[in-house]
């Protein structure tokens, strides 16, 4: 007998009062929802997933050191194995809702069932002579004495927790985790922060040079837009909306799933695809310090900066010591470039870990889906429906801000290579022109755009993400309809309708998506190119702000999808 109650805004249930292992009581917890927050009627958002789970210990305000993801899925699993002490503590918390007394009937219960575990696990053994609990395991009087000690204690070592090998596929999707949302973007701008100072300290973060009589042309490191506004803005919010994504998909999305009686291999599916994708986290890290790093800072800016001739190259802040070497040395330079383009290295690899994790979810999206559409379900298709926007509605916002920063890219090479005096006027000479004014047309200099390959890398990447994630959905969707054509009735009538009105806002992002891609490719190409810049930015902010939301269905609950 066990009572149902929400406590703290969260769902409460007893510990059940029979014999019971740890294993069973941590179970029966976990698919009750114990201590997860309460939905709109009352009941608990979902179950406890391994990850849901162990982010819910390692973000306990006591919790100093968290709880390794390997050491919650043997908790899951079908086992003998037992629970650390310091665990149970934190496992106490979490079922008990925060609050004291539950905390406590939950410590006992988990203290009581270790015990039942390790009765049941002697009674295994054949070895008469084997009469005491292994080391491995906590006993009462381990448990006992750790309840005895300072609360705030450091954990000590753990006695169930596995030896884990390094995964960097595990380290980069933690990055993205909900409580290390900001750790990212903070890295970002601290990185930048440097090189911003470093550009004052040398002097080439406001200077101008001359590469033709009358001309003086600005190329300091402040008005390149690729380093402070695609760098320094685009790329935090899309790490940011990853961020986002991903805890949805986590918390919210994936267990609203759960309540349509999946295995428990489906469960704990999110963390092995993660796992299975381990070479292409490898690939992209080296990808990102080889490529965009190594290779660019040396074949680009090091061999130049080292034999003092300019070449073909573009003249930028870095380059600028070139024809003007009275402003900094060369191995100064060489220095604050191989920061710059190693900090480039570290940045994209952000970026390219989260395009990886966006196609992650929608992979695993379609494996759940595929699981249920043999089920006639009416229920599970509609909050799989709402689900979906929502992943599209976050997938739409990562591909702007990657396009935008690929465009970024692009204009600031584009305009290096022109004979505007800087950005600003340039754009605006360039908008006049298209008006027929009275303004000198603007030409190109005898330079090689060496970013023009890397900002194509960028938008060909996002976009190709994005119509991925697009099409894998709208066959889901198109699959169950084929699937549940022979339905008849006005709940069927409610789902084709709600589909209908989703799959039209799947397609306006799909326009905004091939508009602003179609930008990049302006740029440089005509007079007034200027202008479908301004109007793609437009386009992209309001697209982005845009709130999108599904009609309501039954059993589903309002949603707002922005």
């Amino acid at each position: 007998m066990h009572s149902d109650l929400i406590i703290n805004d969260k769902y409460y249930s007893q510990p059940s009062r029979n014999t019971a292992t740890i294993k069973e009581l941590i179970r029966t917890a976990t698919a009750e929802g114990t201590g997860r927050p309460v939905g709109a009627h009352g009941i608990s958002a979902g179950p406890w997933t391994p990850d849901l789970l162990t982010d819910a210990i390692s973000e306990l305000d006591k919790n100093k050191s968290g709880v390794d993801l390997r050491t919650v899925q043997l908790w899951f699993q079908d086992n003998d194995k037992g629970v650390s002490a310091e665990n149970i503590r934190w496992l106490s918390h979490v079922f008990g809702c925060g609050e004291a007394h539950c905390i406590l009937e939950w410590q006992k219960a988990l203290t009581t069932g270790q015990q039942e575990l390790l009765r049941r696990r002697r009674r295994k053994r054949t070895k008469p002579e084997v009469n005491s609990p292994s080391d491995e395991y906590a006993t009462i009087s381990k448990i006992g004495a750790r309840i005895a000690r300072d609360p705030n204690a450091s954990n000590e070592s753990e006695v169930d927790a596995p030896a884990t090998r390094f995964s960097l596929a595990r380290k980069s999707e933690a990055m993205f985790n909900a409580k290390n949302a900001m750790n990212l973007p903070i890295a970002v701008w601290t990185l930048c922060g440097l090189l911003w100072f470093s550009t004052y300290i040398l002097g080439v973060h406001s200077i101008t040079y001359s590469p033709s009589p009358g001309l003086e042309k600005q190329v300091g490191f402040y008005w390149s837009i690729s380093w402070t506004i695609g760098e320094m803005v685009f790329l935090p919010l899309f790490l940011i909306s990853v961020s986002d994504l991903l805890s949805y998909w986590k918390i919210e999305g994936r267990p609203s799933l759960f309540k349509f009686q999946y295995s428990e291999v489906d469960r704990e599916g999110w963390s092995r695809r993660i796992e299975n994708f381990s070479f292409s986290y490898w690939a992209i890290l080296l990808i990102c310090l080889f490529g965009i790093f190594l290779l660019q800072w040396a074949g680009v800016y090091l061999r130049p900066l080292l034999s003092g001739t300019q070449g073909k190259g573009m003249i930028d802040w870095i380059m600028v010591v070139l024809v003007k070497p009275d402003v900094a040395s060369t191995m100064e330079m060489i220095i604050v470039s191989f920061v710059g383009f190693l900090y480039s290295g570290i940045i994209y690899w952000f970026f390219f870990v989260g395009l990886l994790l966006i196609y992650k979810v929608t992979t695993d999206f379609n494996h759940l889906s595929k699981l249920k559409e043999r089920r006639d379900e009416l229920e599970l298709r509609l909050v799989s429906l709402s689900v979906a926007a929502r992943l599209m509605s976050g997938f739409f916002r990562c591909a702007i801000l990657g396009i935008l920063l690929a465009i970024t890219l692009k204009l600031n090479a584009a305009y290096l290579v022109s004979d505007g005096k800087n950005l600003i006027i340039w754009l605006v000479q360039d908008a006049l022109i298209f008006f027929n004014a009275d303004v000198d047309p603007w030409n190109w200099l005898s330079q090689s755009p060496s970013p023009f390959f890397t900002s194509f890398l960028l938008l060909f990447i996002t976009v190709f993400v994005f119509y991925i994630c697009f099409s894998q959905m709208c066959w889901i969707f198109k699959r169950k309809q084929v699937l549940k054509s022979h339905e008849q009735g006005v709940f069927m009538f409610l789902e084709r309708s709600r589909f209908k009105v989703v799959m039209f806002m799947w397609c306006e992002m799909v326009v905004v998506i091939t508009l602003l891609s179609a930008s990049y490719f302006t740029i440089g190409m005509f007079y007034g190119f200027s202008l479908v810049l301004l109007i793609s930015l437009i386009l992209a902010i309001v697209s982005f702000f845009r709130s999108y939301k599904p009609l309501e269905g039954p059993g589903v609950s309002s949603q707002n999808i922005a």
